[in-house]
């Protein structure tokens, strides 16, 4: 008898990548996914994929702060008749593991009524003691912060439906509600440490030479160049960085356009804002942007690294920090809520303030300059990883417990 698994995602795979190629590969198994419908071939290997368009949007004319729940709710409606025109096909899940956030969740009960939902929650959005107030030079709008919670209501809205619920780390978990998190699976989504491992490294073409292994290197990666993932702090460390390691180049990663919070003004960039703030101060020859890169690319770089450098606000954890950690990287990190709950303070990672710059580059430069304390925290950090974020063995078997446990109910 087949089981068949349905995935909602917006941007799917996403932190499903390792999950549905898990329960896409096994027999007795029929995995589909839903998502946003990319205008670019997609092949998920075991995995059925389906896109749905997104429409027009009519919400221009709302209350303002309604404007991102008519978004969520409208794509959850163009989710529904994806959904109906799937039962219709024959196809009913037993198991559907989504992502509520932008409102795919919404309606999936209603058409499949006895499928066991297991949602993914992945942040509780409020206006105090969050990312949204704690950068006080880039705090969000008054207008942001007062309606934040309405971001919150397709998550709740599944929550209350769901038959389980699932949060990547304890920190996220415990930003929601206490009688929610009380309900939370902490099972992080996993980290293939077969493809993310310590091993000999490629050279690094720049566009001002070749930076070969055994190189001083100091690595930073995001998604986007942006205050959320303390840009702002790494961009300003550099001059203290170069003035206590001249023969060091700096690799960055990550794109312009932002992610996470509010663009800077006149139409620029952060990375164009840092720039310009301390262009004077730093030697160009040796600060290299490298935008985005491959997920291979980026292991590379990570076996590259003398010295990876993390930063957040208290916000999601990004995966990078693990997949550095399982690479082998020593860690600088920001003492903030999601890093301190994975690094422990000199032992498979060194801890800075967020917000000191010099504080920063004087932990850069320490670990740096210390052979055998690096070689300390690489060991750590992958044994750490191996221990707790290990997809095969930990987050695979907790998933599949809890997959279990909610088809027999």
């Amino acid at each position: 008898m087949t089981c068949n698994i349905l995935f909602l995602h917006q941007n799917f795979p996403g932190q499903y990548k390792l999950l549905s190629r898990e329960l896409g590969s096994r027999d007795g198994f029929k995995a589909v996914a839903l998502g946003q419908k990319s205008p670019f071939g997609v092949n998920f290997g075991p995995v059925s994929y389906e896109g749905y368009q997104s429409g027009p949007d009519h919400s221009s004319d709302l209350f303002p702060p309604l404007t991102f729940f008519s978004e969520q709710v409208r794509r959850g409606d163009m989710v529904r008749g994806r959904l109906q025109d799937l039962k219709r096909r024959g196809f009913t899940p037993d198991v559907c593991f989504a992502h509520p956030g932008w409102g795919e969740a919404l309606f999936v009960k209603e058409v499949f009524p006895e499928t066991k939902l297991i949602s993914y929650l992945e942040y509780y959005y409020r206006s105090q003691g969050s990312d949204l107030d704690f950068d006080r030079e880039f705090q969000s709008p008054s207008v942001d912060m007062q309606y934040v919670s309405l971001r919150n209501l397709p998550t709740l809205q599944a929550a209350a439906l769901s038959d389980a619920l699932v949060s990547p780390t304890r920190w996220q978990a415990g930003s929601f509600p206490p009688p929610l998190s009380e309900r939370i699976n902490v099972i992080h989504e996993g980290i293939d440490t077969d493809v993310a491992k310590p091993g000999p490294a490629r050279p690094l073409a720049v566009s001002r030479g070749t930076i070969q292994p055994g190189q001083t290197l100091i690595t930073y990666s995001v998604r986007s160049l942006e205050p959320y993932r303390g840009f702002h702090s790494f961009m300003r460390a550099l001059p203290h960085l170069q003035a206590l390691l001249p023969e060091a180049h700096v690799a960055i990663v990550g794109k312009e356009p932002t992610s996470y919070g509010r663009n800077p003004s006149q139409g620029r960039t952060w990375k164009q804002v840092m720039v310009e703030e301390i262009e004077s101060q730093v030697d160009w020859e040796r600060v290299h942007f490298l935008g985005t890169l491959p997920y291979d690319g980026l292991i590379n770089l990570f076996r590259l690294s003398t010295v990876h450098v993390y930063l957040t606000y208290p916000f999601i954890l990004s995966w990078s920090l693990l997949d550095a950690m399982a690479s082998g990287c020593a860690i600088v990190g920001s003492s903030t809520g999601p890093v301190v709950e994975v690094i422990q303070d000199g032992y498979n990672g060194v801890l800075a303030d967020f917000f000191d710059a010099q504080a920063l580059a004087e932990r850069i430069a320490s670990v740096a300059s210390d052979r055998d304390l690096r070689q300390q925290l690489s060991e750590n950090a992958r044994q750490t990883v191996l221990e707790r974020y290990d997809f095969k063995t930990v987050c695979w078997p907790a998933y599949e417990r809890l997959m279990n446990e909610a088809l027999a109910l």
